[in-house]
């Protein structure tokens, strides 16, 4: 069945919308922010064997919110393209009230999915404030916490579980990436994974009175605390939630991070994500069976789609969940990659590292410094590198991808990718 691929990825970002292109096939219907580079969409398709003339893109010209789904010049312009066919299978990045109300006016029929993103039910699975309140529902294991709804209460919570591990993590209700986690500490205040900034824990009712001022707003009116746990190991597993409501799990993987090149920099750099998850066997097996049951939870209520749940494993052997994001993740475009160059058993026999802080270089000279140096993926041995995100600016790093038989082998092959790329930036 042919496809439109929605790509509302929250942003205008070229390099978050470029990345996505790894997802697509021929036959498919492309809406976009923006029209992809040309050269970007010819190399992927080359490398995934999908012929570019296949591919349709419409551009919306601005962020795909809900607002511009519905624009009347949109949908006459997708309707034209949809003409040729009678059924069409919908792929969004995430189901919004917006996605459902394009589908009706594309004539796509009203699943069950559309009928609940109508009725904004995604929002459930999104914010931090919901997911306690599920993940604890269907016995998912989560770090002590609570959820607050105003400054009082804020500072009483973190006086409460502040000397659990000596430091709570204070979260804004919908965010991404840990953009709106704060930590509050007794120990040392250096950066700490998950989080934008670490602060000091010494008056607590004025920290809760400033973070409460920040982290809140008409969209936010409330705040998660959780106790804040050290972890040997941050992980996710994402799944896709089929239109009856079945569950198929697509991949793990963990989350790399390093510290900034800056020593004062608040937060640490996120490395990429590397699948699959490299967890201890018990722990491992503890994960999946937690973030099944979330996952099936999310089914039930009537969410269809791509979900990933996020946890961490503790430097005590815990496993503990901390979000679910009910959207396209960040490793869906390594999962589509891999699969498509490697084949579906890729988990089996590779392993992906992505790195998103590649420095800059434009395309042409990208590709260039791959094949030159014999770090070109290759179909032949099956290890190398592919671009996988890219901004034609210049103004954000390359995502690369790397794929290689084991972990030392991608460590190797990364540090070659760095090693050219530096050498061939002026």
């Amino acid at each position: 069945m042919p496809r439109i691929v929605l790509l509302n990825v929250g942003t205008a970002a070229p390099r978050a919308v470029h990345r996505q292109l790894w997802l697509l096939r021929e036959g498919d219907v492309v809406v976009s922010p923006f029209v992809p580079d040309e050269d970007f969409v010819r190399y992927v398709c080359g490398e995934t064997g999908v012929d570019r003339t296949a591919i349709r893109f419409v551009s919306a010209g601005e962020n795909l919110a809900d607002e511009a789904l519905t624009a009347p010049a949109l949908i006459r312009e997708v309707r034209a393209l949809l003409a040729g066919h009678d059924a069409w299978e919908l792929l969004p990045a995430h189901h919004t009230e917006g996605v459902a109300a394009f589908a009706g006016l594309c004539g796509l029929p009203a699943e069950a999915g559309l009928r609940f993103a109508a009725q904004r039910g995604p929002v459930l699975l999104n914010r931090k404030s919901h997911f306690r309140q599920l993940a604890v529902g269907a016995d998912v294991p989560v770090p002590d916490g609570t959820v607050v709804t105003g400054p009082a209460a804020l500072a009483a919570a973190v006086e409460r579980y502040l000397p659990r591990t000596g430091t709570v993590v204070v979260k804004r209700d919908d965010d991404l990436g840990g953009q709106g986690n704060v930590a509050l500490t007794l120990k040392e205040t250096g950066p700490l994974p998950g989080t934008r900034a670490t602060l000091a824990a010494d008056a607590p009712e004025a920290a809760a009175d400033a973070l409460w001022a920040e982290l809140t707003d008409p969209r936010n009116p409330v705040l998660a605390v959780e106790s804040y746990h050290r972890s040997t190991h941050s992980f996710y597993a994402e799944y896709l939630i089929g239109p009856a409501g079945d569950v198929t799990f697509l991949d793990s993987g963990t989350i790399r991070r390093r510290p900034d090149t800056d020593p004062t920099a608040p937060e640490l750099v996120w490395v990429g994500l590397e699948l699959p998850a490299e967890l201890p066997a018990g722990a491992g097996a503890r994960a999946l069976t937690a973030s099944a049951r979330m996952v099936a939870l999310a089914a039930a209520i009537g969410y269809r789609g791509h979900i990933n749940v996020d946890g961490i494993v503790t430097d005590t052997g815990e496993v503990l969940f901390n979000e679910a994001n009910a959207r396209w993740g960040g490793s869906l475009a390594l999962h589509a990659a891999g699969e498509r160059l490697l084949g579906p058993a890729y988990l089996d026999t590779h392993v992906l590292s992505g790195l998103r802080d590649v420095p800059a270089l434009p395309l042409p000279a990208a590709l260039d410094t791959l094949r030159r140096h014999g770090l070109a993926f290759s179909p032949g041995t099956g290890e190398g590198a592919v671009v996988l995100g890219y901004d034609p600016s210049g103004e954000r790093p390359l995502e690369c991808l790397v794929l290689a038989p084991t972990r030392e082998r991608a460590r190797a092959v990364e540090a070659a990718v760095r090693v050219a790329v530096g050498e061939a930036r002026p």
